[in-house]
């Protein structure tokens, strides 16, 4: 089996973050997993990437961590995927897999959309949208129990590891209730905890 992490953060690109790209390939090596996607936050979340930069300039700097972690797993036989974690509205965020950052650097009205364009967008490109930690309760979250609007995704976190285990119940249910598929995800921000969620593959993936 092949295990995959599929929501990381790194220090040098998420704000919230305290472990390097090195950690977590270091952490994904022990814990016997195969890889993970580095899903940093973008312009509209907790990024520590300079939003005055040229837009150029800002994706090769959000894309410069990943870059370095996907040349050292490579190394160390550890997959490295890109990946998003982009806001769409307050306390709410949107993981993004499937696209490249040569798509992002062609297309600055990105940072312009809303969600439904950013999701019509992705699709396009290829592609797909989930919604990150639904029905967290934080108190920036002005609506935690607010239903995602199932147009924009095409899957649902159904566990992430920094949830409540009600959070993630309802989360669950509500991807099975609207035909949506699940995923699991550490939201790992500390090499520490690296190893509490994921998918698992029959065979390798390749993107």
């Amino acid at each position: 089996m092949y295990k995959f992490e599929t929501h990381l953060h790194t220090s040098n690109c998420s704000a919230c973050a305290v472990s390097s790209g090195y950690d977590m390939v270091d952490a994904a090596k022990e814990k016997g997993y195969s890889g993970f996607v580095v899903t940093n936050h973008f312009y509209h979340g907790n990024t520590c990437v300079d939003r005055n930069l040229s837009w150029e300039s800002f994706i090769a700097a959000y894309c410069e961590d990943y870059e370095i972690t996907r040349d050292y797993g490579e190394k160390m036989g550890i997959q490295v995927f890109f990946g998003i974690e982009e806001g769409f509205a307050p306390g709410k965020e949107m993981l993004i897999y499937g696209i490249s950052p040569e798509i992002l650097t062609a297309h600055p009205e990105f940072i312009m959309f809303g969600a439904k364009e950013k999701a019509e967008f992705i699709h396009r490109m290829g592609g797909v949208t989930v919604c990150a930690h639904p029905f967290r309760s934080r108190s920036y979250i002005p609506n935690p129990d607010k239903e995602p609007d199932i147009s924009l995704f095409d899957g649902i976190e159904g566990y992430n590891y920094c949830n409540a285990p009600e959070e993630n119940e309802k989360a669950l249910a509500f991807a099975k209730k609207n035909g949506l598929f699940a995923t699991s995800g550490g939201d790992v921000h500390n090499s520490k905890n690296f190893g509490n969620a994921g998918i698992e593959f029959e065979t390798q993936i390749k993107d």
